[in-house]
């Protein structure tokens, strides 16, 4: 999207396109709003540790590449720059040994075709490395792919599948299965080491990860004593850098494989307080609000679509000393601003470009009861 912009010129428009959404969206004064510059990387390829991408049978046999916006125009990719270099190599891998074991992707062959998408992932803290099928039938071969995969490549440490009917933006189908390895690969950040299940979210872009989430922990300035709720807290690793200096976190989620992992990866870094709800935050936000007890500081770390009005007005009517809003979209941001305002003041804004030459602006939003 933005590969033609120069790198430095692309992170000032990032800035501006958050400033423009909350022009539009709110009647802040953004001359007495502090809206930092965007923190950007000094290698700006190859940083995606995952890749998502669509099988078709082409012409020349089966591909992997991407669907241009809207259409049903397939572009091949042998090699994409904003992915790691090892997620590249092993779809070029994949896809051979696919080839030789003559598996064909449904579209294109529906009638004969498995295949919908590949998904990978790598971590080179741990040179580890997951692959999942996104089929919509099970074929013994797969075992055999696996077994020349895990044979060829000694990173990839877990080869699984998910059953779809159909493609759809879901990708994920309601389980995933192990084919070989581990049903999960294992992450580092700092002194903690967490565990990931094919189908959970864990942020693109492993460098800029670590800026993120020490911007959260110096946002929070936890002095010790506090009692934190961590929503769309995910894996739990966010929860768990609170925990070093808070009394309790409380960590929200609706993925029931998030939890799973999340009470994993308490239990194997030792900590004891933090605990974990498996429900959609804004049906269990409100209530913990009103129970009574003092929350000191909320995160917030929605998906694209923003706050539930749920959220909002259970911020409004019990309202919590700090909240920290991480967003992926300025435009919900900036509509969520709107109503949280009537209760918090903003301390700053810090943007960071989490996707590089691409239209993507990621902020971490500083609120402060008024």
């Amino acid at each position: 999207q933005m590969q033609h912009i120069k790198y430095e010129e692309q992170l000032k428009i990032k800035q501006s396109v958050l400033r423009q959404a909350l022009a539009r969206y709110t009647d802040l004064n953004l001359n007495e709003t502090e809206i930092r510059r965007t923190i950007g990387m000094k290698d700006s390829y190859h940083y995606r540790n995952k890749s998502q991408m669509p099988f078709k049978q082409t012409n020349f046999g089966l591909a992997l590449g991407f669907f241009r916006p809207n259409t049903n125009h397939f572009v091949y990719v042998d090699d994409c720059i904003i992915q790691d270099e090892m997620v590249n190599r092993i779809n070029s891998e994949t896809l051979s040994i696919l080839r030789k074991h003559q598996l064909s992707a449904v579209d294109g062959d529906p009638e004969n075709g498995i295949l919908y998408n590949l998904v990978v992932r790598h971590f080179a803290s741990t040179k580890s490395a997951s692959v999942t099928f996104i089929i919509k039938r099970y074929d013994p071969k797969l075992e055999l792919v696996a077994k020349d995969l895990m044979k060829r490549n000694s990173v990839i440490k877990s080869v699984t599948y998910s059953v779809n009917k159909k493609r759809n933006p879901m990708v994920f189908g309601s389980s995933v299965e192990l084919i070989a390895g581990d049903t999960h690969i294992i992450d580092k950040f700092g002194d903690y080491e967490v565990r990931l299940s094919p189908d959970v979210f864990h942020q693109l872009n492993s460098s800029l990860m670590q800026i993120l989430y020490n911007e959260i922990i110096k946002a929070a300035d936890l002095q010790g004593g506090e009692t934190v709720i961590d929503c769309y807290s995910g894996i739990g690793l966010t929860s768990m850098l609170f925990a070093a200096k808070a009394k309790e976190v409380i960590g929200i989620d609706y993925a029931k494989s998030s939890i799973v992992d999340a009470t994993a990866n308490i239990e194997t870094n030792q900590i004891e307080n933090v605990r974990f709800i498996a429900k959609h935050v804004e049906s269990v936000l409100p209530e913990l609000l009103s129970g009574g007890e003092k929350i000191d500081l909320i995160l917030l770390d929605p998906p694209r679509m923003g706050l539930d009005d749920r959220v909002i007005n259970a911020l409004l009517k019990n309202k919590a000393k700090k909240v920290i809003y991480v967003s992926c979209n300025p435009s919900t941001l900036a509509k969520n601003l709107k109503y949280l305002l009537k209760g918090y003041t903003i301390e700053y804004i810090q943007p960071l470009d989490m996707f590089p030459h691409t239209a993507s602006v990621e902020s971490i939003t500083l609120l402060k009861v008024r």
